[in-house]
């Protein structure tokens, strides 16, 4: 009894606001492919306790989900076209009161090297892609057919590009965006929208021609904007870091709009330093803002230490009324490991955690989640903590 209230007790100094903790977890495609999958997936995360699932319904410009703009997932193409993921994930964890969110790959849209489906935002307006610094000027003269090429050669240079990126800078990325969260958001009545990859994948992207040329409009400059831009570092450093508050703040205003009562959260960078200066997010801005309800920094430190610090650091800049789930990289951990950042997350006063990802959520780690960290929370139940018994 002492052990379960002391963890009730952190609980509550935890989420001041009484709402239920997040016991979440990611979902990664893979385990959307089939109905099998996507029974297996909800109900191993019952049967650890979890209570939230992050489904990656959009995880490189394409959909597991119903769609008229954006094309079905190339993982989908042995399953029945009437067979929808989401809707699935939906129907199930409902029935065993798990919340489902969208996480909504913003602008990382495409593998290098493999084929694009057919009608692809990429395929359709190669232009929006990003462009790192070093074929900036091979780019801006390449016809559109050659443009995916000459990126994916410049990004070898660069290790932290995961594929191509869409720009937020090139006109009309933003609007096409928004219209597929709006189409998805009015199909599906899911608990929250969780934006990811919402960010620059280094400070060497964006070069694009339309981002250079949009600089040189904003300087007012007359010449070579690729030179403004390596003049004016701060500023150009700026103008990418508002695109993407700008979209982030765009985007969560339309989910807002269309489904008033869902929650906006964002998955970021948990040092404020790294996400500013190297991926242009500016994420206690849109704290400050009110764009997101909740932040989910993806802290998948081993080290006890760093793992609390970086939310300690994140908790700083919340509101009251916004929420803190601490991301754990439960594919770097044992059980064991998992376990001890799920408690260190409560103390550091997160509002819950999410675990990546359900690829390492095994029979033995279920179990303990269960048993050893989360039973307290089970046997309350929804939707607030339980009272402190003296």
């Amino acid at each position: 009894m002492m052990q379960r209230c002391f963890v009730l007790f952190v609980f509550v100094l935890a989420s001041s606001s009484g709402a239920e903790e997040v016991r979440g977890l990611w979902v990664v495609r893979t385990g959307l492919t089939s109905e099998k999958s996507v029974d297996a997936v909800v109900d191993k995360a019952h049967e650890a306790g979890l209570n939230a699932l992050f489904v990656q319904i959009r995880g490189r410009g394409d959909a597991f989900y119903a769609s008229a703009m954006t094309p079905r997932s190339p993982l989908l193409s042995g399953e029945p076209i009437h067979f929808d993921p989401l809707s699935r994930v939906i129907a199930r964890a409902g029935s065993r009161g798990i919340r489902v969110h969208a996480w909504f790959n913003v602008l990382l849209s495409a593998h290098f090297g493999q084929p694009l489906p057919r009608g692809h935002e990429l395929e359709r307006r190669p232009e929006w892609i990003m462009v790192p610094r070093s074929v900036a000027r091979e780019a801006s003269g390449a016809n559109r057919a050659r443009l995916p090429r000459i990126v994916r050669e410049g990004a070898r240079q660069d290790g932290d590009a995961e594929g191509y990126y869409l720009s937020p800078l090139a006109p009309g990325v933003p609007e096409h965006l928004e219209r597929v969260l709006r189409e998805l958001l009015t199909r599906y009545a899911v608990d929250g929208v969780h934006l990811d990859f919402i960010r620059y994948p280094s400070p060497e992207y964006d070069y694009s021609a339309a981002a250079l040329r949009g600089f040189g409009v904003l300087r007012g400059v007359a010449g070579n904007p690729l030179a403004a831009a390596s003049r004016e570092p701060r500023a150009w450093q700026s103008y990418l870091r508002d695109s993407l508050t700008d979209l982030t703040s765009r985007l969560s205003r339309a989910a807002r709009e269309t489904r008033p009562k869902i929650v906006i959260s964002a998955a970021v960078v948990p040092d404020r330093a790294t996400a500013y200066s190297h991926k242009f997010q500016d994420w206690p801005r849109w704290l400050a803002r009110e764009i997101l309800d909740a932040v989910c920094p993806m802290a998948y430190s081993t080290e006890d230490r760093i793992f609390r610090n970086q939310i300690e650091d994140v908790r700083l800049a919340l509101r009251t009324d916004q929420s803190l789930w601490a991301g754990i990289g439960a594919y770097r951990l044992s059980a064991e490991g998992v376990l001890a950042k799920v408690r260190l997350a409560r103390s550091a006063g997160a509002h819950g955690v999410l675990l990546f990802s359900h690829e390492w959520l095994n029979a033995d780690l279920r179990r303990r989640l269960r048993q050893e960290v989360f039973a307290a929370e089970i046997a309350c139940g929804p939707p607030a903590p339980c009272p402190i018994t003296p």
